[in-house]
């Protein structure tokens, strides 16, 4: 078998043969070392060209490289900052350890707000970025940092501004609900809650009409938002309950809440009338009382005229036929028609002029009781259960007005009787006085079986009763005079089978060991009997 020589001996290598091999890998090197210089010059073009400062820390955390911002932030040129440690620098040693040994250890970021030491109205926000560990080859941190001193100026702008909004719509005049969708709170402002006496736990999240009185305000209060979630603008009058059980009138406007376009709720601004609507209520009364009276002082007269001259004809008559029956029957129909037109006459005709003088609430109350007694212990003998009185008198001397003794008492007379007949089956009369701000007040609350919104409307009418024969219907229009000449208001709040609650309101005086009008002296006081419960 023969051999090839040249497959045993291998051909030996030339000069220029290796050579040419340690060019080209020269040629290979140098490429790489230009590529990787350009991507150098790259990479520091690139971090110039940012506004962030850049630091760029090796293994042994002192500063490689760093771009133009981080001069400027140095106010020193990189060339006189490298090497230097990285706890050498602006943001120094944050909690007795540099923030890029923390970001080193950690494995992690590290975020830290810091204001600038040489301009203390500027605050840089300080990245620290940990390298990815590979192997054993060199590692460096990367540390941004960046002026947000506009950012943060911005962000305590807009939190003022929005605190102050916050503080107007709180102190708005007007009390401020959103409403979602489905007609659930979804926010309140602080006059809301003060009005309501209801905190943002209790109305949030709950059905809007919840809060409304009445099925019928209801029913209402939901086609005003309904009308609102489709675009319209509405406003209407409802009646709210309060956290306490008061209740009000308020002005509501609904308007639609936009949100990108569309209608996400509805916003409802509600104001309380309360007072303007009672106001406007005891001035349309007042107004119709007035008229009223006046027409009953014309027609008084003129039948008190007709009623002298029958009187007159009538003595005559009897003075030749004093046993005649007939003619006793029309004296008596005449003396009784005269009380009627007096009757008439006191309601039209009250004496404004009259010397007042102050009169201490509590006697009123204690009188008036002992004065009303015996028709409390009658009527409580004929019913199922007994009359009840219960009263919140204030001590002696605490509230005082104003006025005439005789017809104060005789108005808590009035309300006493029309509490007694609204019980037919017995229950619980609550008497009371207490001072209200500038007022002197005097209540008379009864469980009996309470009036309708349209009966509460015409009760101060003239000969207006709910009692049939037994009622004359002057007993509060009467009341009505004598309070508004005295310069006070009747306040009155019942629902049918839930009682009914009359409150007197009068100017307060204030005074200095006051000779008070009391009761006349012939009503003995019994405060034992008076005060507390007392069962009839």
């Amino acid at each position: 078998m023969s051999t090839n020589p040249e497959s045993v001996f291998p051909k030996p290598i030339t000069a220029p043969d290796a050579l040419g091999a340690l060019k080209r890998q020269l040629d290979a090197q140098t490429a790489l070392c230009s590529k990787y210089a350009a991507s150098e010059q790259v990479w520091e073009a690139m971090i110039d060209a940012t506004s962030d400062a850049v630091y760029v820390f090796g293994d042994d955390r002192r500063l490689m490289r760093m771009n133009h911002a981080a001069e400027r932030l140095e106010s020193a040129q990189r060339l006189f900052l490298m090497g230097r440690r990285c706890c050498e620098m602006f943001w120094h040693v944050d909690e007795g350890k540099c923030m890029v040994d923390r970001a080193l250890e950690r494995s992690m970021p590290v975020e830290v707000e810091i204001p600038l030491q040489s301009d203390a109205n500027r605050t840089l926000l300080v990245r620290v970025i940990p390298p990815r560990r590979n192997g054993d080859r060199p590692t460096r941190c990367l540390v941004i940092a960046r002026d947000i001193s506009e950012l943060r100026n911005a962000e305590r702008e807009a939190n003022k501004h929005r605190a102050s909004l916050a503080s107007l719509v709180d102190l708005a005049p007007a009390e401020i609900y959103t409403i979602d969708s489905e007609l659930r709170v979804t926010w309140m402002n602080k006059r809301a809650e003060i009005g309501t006496g209801l905190t943002p736990s209790v109305v949030l999240n709950r059905d809007f009409c919840t809060f409304v009185s009445g099925e019928s305000q209801q029913e209402e209060a939901r086609v005003m938002l309904h009308s609102a979630l489709t675009g319209e603008e509405t406003q209407g009058e409802i009646a709210t309950q309060c956290g306490d059980g008061r209740e009000r009138y308020m002005d509501a406007h609904a308007s639609p809440l936009w949100q990108d376009g569309n209608i996400s709720g509805v916003m409802v601004f509600m104001s309380d009338v309360t007072e303007r609507k009672l106001a406007r209520e005891r001035a349309a009364r007042s107004d119709k009382l007035r008229a009223l009276g006046e027409l009953a002082a014309g027609v008084a007269h003129n039948v008190n005229n007709s009623l002298t001259v029958i009187q007159g004809r009538s003595q005559l008559m009897s003075i030749n036929d004093a046993e005649n029956k007939h003619l006793k029957i029309i004296m008596q129909a005449i003396r009784d028609c005269s009380a009627t037109l007096q009757r008439l006459l006191d309601f039209s005709r009250r004496d404004t002029t009259r010397t007042a003088l102050p009169v201490d609430l509590a006697d009123v109350v204690k009188s008036s009781l002992e004065i009303s007694r015996p028709k409390w212990q009658s009527k409580s003998a004929t019913r199922e259960l007994p009359i009840e009185i219960e009263t919140e008198i204030d001590a002696p001397g605490i509230i005082i007005t104003l006025g005439n003794v005789s017809e104060l008492r005789e108005v808590a007379l009035n309300l006493n009787f029309n509490a007694v007949d609204a019980m037919p089956n017995g229950g619980m009369i609550k008497i009371g006085t207490r001072r209200d701000e500038n007022h002197a007040c005097l209540w008379v609350e009864d469980s009996g079986v309470g009036m309708s919104k349209e009966v509460v409307a015409r009760i101060f009418e003239p000969f207006y009763s709910t009692k049939g024969d037994s009622g004359t219907g002057l007993g509060l229009s009467a009341s009505h005079g004598i309070i508004e000449n005295h310069g006070g208001t009747i306040n009155v709040k019942s629902e049918p089978g839930k009682g009914t609650r009359f409150e007197i309101l009068l100017p307060l005086h204030e005074h200095q060991n006051p000779k008070r009008q009391r009761p006349d002296d012939e009503i003995p006081e019994r405060p034992s009997e008076v005060s507390g419960n007392a069962p009839l």
